[in-house]
């Protein structure tokens, strides 16, 4: 694992629409960028920064805040950077952003597994 850099990152756009919407009042005209699919951002982010270093790895652990809104139609920026290498267990620092609105923030952590 040792040939794995800390540091590896990746940022994923995605629009706020369709499946990735929730409503807490169930008009559509409240609909916000829902948990999560904000997780799932985080994840893929993670999953790209070690595309050409892993064959696979899975998600084990996700410590995230989910800290403001965005609306539909809206577009978030999801970044993931590799701050810790223990063996096959990776730890990333995880943030979306609307614009220079942090929407969510905190670490996932993935495992490195053999196919």
């Amino acid at each position: 694992m040792s040939t794995i850099p800390t540091g590896l990152s990746a940022t994923r756009s995605l629009v706020v629409e369709g499946s990735k919407l929730y409503s807490p009042t169930g008009q559509d005209q409240h609909s916000v960028l829902s948990s999560p699919a904000m997780i799932m951002e985080m994840e893929l982010a993670c999953v790209e920064a070690l595309q050409s270093h892993v064959d696979a790895s899975v998600g084990f652990h996700v410590d995230v805040k989910h800290i403001a809104p965005t609306p539909a139609g809206e577009t978030v920026e999801t970044t993931a950077i590799l701050i810790e290498i223990d063996g096959k267990k990776l730890r990333f620092k995880v943030e979306t952003k609307y614009g220079e609105t942090v929407v969510g923030t905190g670490t996932h952590r993935r495992a490195i597994v053999d196919l």
